[in-house]
């Protein structure tokens, strides 16, 4: 069967857009190893193999890497000032935690990262002479969600007196430092919020699909901590990169861009009972309030896209389609 992943990475890559900014120019990337900075470098490297666009790229991670043709790997802790020779023409801010153990065990890192390791990249862009700025931010941002999908001008309502509030509430400083940047140092900015991401992660991923994912797997049922009415948007990992390279291109400096899948109408539990259905396996209800702590309290989380679709950005997958794409490529690699 063909690499589902390195299909995913060359459809992106072919995307009729203006890809020829990135031309002969430099892209820092920062959580180059992580989730999206990892696929995104990818794209990155298929262009330059397949198109010739010659574009160097920074990977910044907390471990580094070995060097590879267009790659170099800089170890560096973005909480701390970031030092990199020669040019940056792009910075990609995509580091950050992100899965709901993380908030829990370490919510003070989850703060700092955001916050400091923004306000580093941004100083960073504006030593460089950085051509753009983009943020990955996140649907957290919007907090309690309401049943109509949200609009990027939606403020919702967050308890800030929890420590599950340390992600929601640097992700917003974070895009408030964005908007401070660029009044007072005139740095082009542009935010993509994205949905719940999935898709293969060469890290343990705790999120409530992950799991779902490794049960059916393993040949388990998904046992679900919630009651599965929970309607939220996701993202493929594809579409989620493709659609920060639209935002990054084609963005209005200082605008940010929700990215998601189009909404199916399904439920988290409609969503666990399709993914136990690959495995043939079933859905099992185990809800206990006090087991879950970092766990996100939302009902609804729903984005509307309608604005990054303005600039000619659409999904190439369903959720659906994306959630049996991840499944059969770690099935073929398990």
């Amino acid at each position: 069967m063909k690499d589902l992943e390195q299909e995913d990475i060359a459809r992106v890559a072919a995307l009729p857009y203006a890809w020829e900014k990135l031309k002969g120019k430099r892209v820092l990337v920062s959580g180059g190893t992580g989730f999206l900075g990892r696929f995104a470098i990818e794209v990155l490297k298929y262009r330059n193999e397949r198109f010739g666009d010659r574009i160097g790229v920074v990977s910044l991670t907390r471990r580094g890497g070995c060097d590879e043709a267009g790659v170099t790997y800089l170890r560096a802790d973005n909480t701390e000032p970031v030092a990199v020779e020669g040019n940056v023409d792009y910075i990609l801010h995509l580091a950050s935690n992100t899965h709901p153990k993380q908030y829990a065990a370490d919510p003070v890192g989850t703060v700092t990262t955001n916050v400091l390791g923004c306000n580093n990249l941004l100083k960073l862009a504006v030593e460089k002479k950085s051509v753009r700025f983009l943020l990955a931010s996140s649907v957290e941002i919007y907090g309690d969600g309401t049943e109509t999908p949200m609009k990027e001008d939606y403020c919702g309502y967050i308890d800030c007196n929890t420590a599950r509030a340390g992600y929601n509430e640097s992700k917003r400083v974070s895009e408030s430092l964005c908007q401070s940047y660029r009044a007072q140092y005139g740095l082009e900015c542009v935010t993509a919020r994205f949905a719940r991401c999935f898709g293969v992660d060469r890290k343990e991923d705790s999120k409530a699909i992950a799991q779902f994912l490794r049960n059916a797997l393993n040949g388990e049922d998904i046992v679900l901590k919630s009651k599965g009415a929970q309607r939220f948007s996701y993202c493929y990992v594809a579409d989620a990169v493709s659609g920060l390279f639209k935002a990054l291109l084609d963005g209005a400096d200082g605008e940010a861009y929700n990215v998601s899948a189009d909404d199916e109408g399904k439920t988290l539990g409609g969503y666990a009972e399709l993914i136990a259905g690959f495995a043939g396996r079933k859905v099992v209800y185990d809800f206990d309030e006090s087991k879950n702590q970092g766990v996100s309290k939302a009902n609804f989380a729903l984005l509307d896209c309608g604005k990054l679709k303005a600039l000619g950005w659409k999904p190439l997958y369903s959720a659906s389609d994306g959630f049996r794409r991840t499944y059969e490529i770690l099935k073929t690699r398990s």
